[in-house]
């Protein structure tokens, strides 16, 4: 057995920065106007001047991208959508009296801001920044809960771990944002051992407000694993739920948290109980995920989504839910079985199989899983 420290909520600084950034720079393509070669010759201020009238008109009509002075080619260079954009741009320099010698047109993907994990996300979804009290944590994954969309995340991303509280929720800040979700079940941890608390599950469940809109079944996609982005450039899907906890020693997991992004790496162990560093709970037969040539975990990774992506696509199994980590190459988690033992099922998929019978909610109180050895014991 190995013992692990808690990779916790992180904390908040006194101040943020917040930084918008634009995508890379389009190339530019399928030019409109006349070629360089044998086109009549601008000089340099008179281009300028050009530009100086040209560019807020051009970027008044609709579904225009850029203008710029291009001193290489000492022309102006103007992009759009798509072409038929083109007519409108070429009619208002013509009233500019600017000569078709002095510009040309390009098609080029329109520029947007870039969102990250930690942005404003509405409807939520998997993988993104939530705050509660003054720390940060990652949303879990969005569910349905019987008739109530909830979604779940770490049991110490509460204000107290184990009981139910009240603990409000905003995203990404509560500076900016009104409440989004309070929690509603997190199981008391029980007696085990000498002097430990345990519980099979770092996990707990806060219920939506009615005004706060929620996608089940998606998680936020960063553009690669282990690469450290925070952008995200697409959406996982869940279409399965690990209702049975199958994961081995070998098999490639990933996460999605609003620390590291997305990381992959393999089950080092499974079926662990572990020490959490500093504190006197145990957590019964958890999942060890390693990777020894990547950072996959961070503070604030807790409540990460964990899933495996059966085809190499988009559309993703889930496994469980990240809680902490020993360094920063190895996290572990609450497998999905353990966290529906706890909380009672859900529905986690985007069509709403939930992968088999969710079942009734649980007991009050339950007891914690001990598991007798290695193997999927904790059902």
């Amino acid at each position: 057995m190995r013992s692990t420290y808690l990779t916790a909520k992180s904390v908040i600084a006194a101040s943020f920065l917040f930084v918008a950034a634009c995508q890379d720079a389009p190339e530019l393509t399928a030019p409109v106007g006349e070629a360089n070669a044998g086109r009549d010759f601008h000089s340099p201020p008179q281009v300028a001047a050009w530009f100086a009238k040209a560019s807020p008109e051009v970027l008044a009509l609709p579904q225009t991208v850029f203008a710029d002075n291009d001193e290489s080619t000492n022309q102006l260079v103007f992009g759009v959508e798509h072409s038929g954009v083109n007519r409108g741009v070429q009619m208002a320099l013509s009233r500019l009296g600017i000569p078709t010698s002095a510009y040309r047109i390009v098609v080029t993907p329109p520029i947007q801001l870039a969102v990250g994990l930690q942005d404003e996300w509405r409807p939520t979804r998997a993988g993104i920044q939530i705050r509660f009290g003054n720390y940060l944590c990652t949303m879990g994954f969005n569910v349905d809960f019987g008739t109530e969309r909830s979604f779940i995340t770490n049991s110490h991303c509460t204000d107290i771990q184990g009981g139910v509280e009240g603990t409000q929720y905003y995203q990404p800040l509560s500076t900016a944002t009104p409440v989004i979700a309070v929690e509603v079940d997190d199981p008391e941890y029980t007696k085990c051992g000498r002097g430990k608390k345990c519980r099979s599950s770092d996990a707990s469940r806060a219920l939506y407000n009615s005004g706060t809109l929620s996608d089940r079944g998606v998680i936020a996609k960063p553009s690669g694993p282990n690469n450290g982005s925070l952008d995200v450039v697409g959406a996982f899907t869940i279409t399965a739920q690990e209702n049975n906890n199958t994961s081995f020693p070998g098999q490639t997991l990933n996460k999605v948290g609003r620390t590291t992004g997305w990381t992959q790496g393999t089950v080092y162990l499974s079926c662990v109980n572990v020490n959490v560093w500093g504190s006197n709970i145990q957590q019964n037969c958890q999942t060890l995920v390693q990777n020894n040539n990547a950072t996959i975990v961070g503070s604030g990774d807790s409540g990460s989504p964990v899933f495996r992506i059966p085809d190499g696509g988009t559309n993703v199994t889930l496994v469980g839910i990240l809680w902490g980590s020993s360094g920063s190459n190895t996290f572990v988690f609450s497998p999905l079985s353990n966290i529906q033992n706890e909380l009672g099922g859900f529905v986690a998929t985007f069509d709403g199989s939930g992968g088999g019978d969710p079942g009734d909610p649980p007991p009050d109180n339950p007891g914690p899983c001990v598991p007798k050895g290695k193997g999927n014991n904790c059902k």
